[in-house]
């Protein structure tokens, strides 16, 4: 007999752990045993403690305000994260990005616990993490890989129809352009060699200076630039995501 993944649930509201627990006892009680905790502090114990296949968790932060699934991954390297929160994505990408989380499920969405449950079945089965990660999608990898990336990430399409579509790292890829070229072609289906050429009426140039980081300086994490392409608008910001929406149709005179 396969011995059941053990997966922890850290969430500040006690109701949701209660009916966490006991819709993952229904679902999946031959396959996932849950434990839970109530806090940042407790999760990270629990971790240090017990065996953990899967971890679940809000958006919660330790004491010294490190964000809890950030210090989860420092703490291990390989645990798969599945970010559970009702906090839009926007909101929460840059802790989500540097934990490294495996999944992203919106709090209150229809089926978000189910999408929880079945997802945290996939990736204890899988006894490793497929992480959303700036270098798996730019890091000199062909358009194939960048594609297959791409499909993983966390995309959220937020009140105004924005979803973003993936991230630039200033100190690891080579050009913006390049980075936006290959998102927008992952995203689109559309071949970049074939198409209208992206930067026709930009120049990259003065796009580069205006959000790359300063030297000796932290990134900066607002400002942003918006330019028409095709039927999309394209978003780019200093901290170096890439987000996209349809252009808004216009009525004619």
């Amino acid at each position: 007999m396969v011995p059941r993944a053990t997966v922890l649930h850290v969430d500040d509201d006690p109701d949701l752990l209660e009916v966490s627990a006991f819709s993952f006892d229904q679902a999946a009680s031959d396959e996932l045993e849950m434990v839970t905790a109530s806090d940042a502090v407790t999760g990270l114990d629990t971790l240090e403690s017990q065996s953990i296949d899967c971890l679940v968790s809000d958006s919660l932060r330790l004491p010294d305000d490190t964000p809890f699934i950030v210090a989860a991954r420092q703490r291990d390297p390989s645990i798969p994260i599945v970010f559970y929160t009702a906090k839009g994505w926007d909101t929460v990408a840059l802790d989500a990005l540097e934990a490294r989380v495996s999944e992203y499920i919106r709090k209150g969405d229809e089926g978000d616990i189910a999408a929880v449950i079945e997802r945290v079945r996939e990736l204890a089965k899988q006894n490793q993490t497929p992480t959303i990660d700036e270098e798996m999608l730019f890091d000199g990898r062909p358009c194939d890989a960048v594609e297959e990336a791409v499909d993983t990430f966390p995309a959220e399409s937020v009140n105004d129809a924005w979803t973003v579509i993936g991230v630039h790292d200033w100190e690891v890829d080579d050009e913006l352009g390049t980075t936006i070229a290959q998102v927008m072609e992952a995203y689109t289906g559309i071949d970049a060699l074939e198409a209208k050429p992206l930067f026709s009426s930009l120049d990259m140039d003065a796009l580069d200076s205006l959000l790359e980081p300063r030297a000796s300086e932290t990134p900066r994490y607002d400002i942003q630039v918006r330019f028409p392409y095709e039927e999309w608008e394209l978003s780019v910001s200093s901290d170096g995501f890439v987000s996209v929406r349809p252009l808004p149709e216009t009525d004619a005179e």
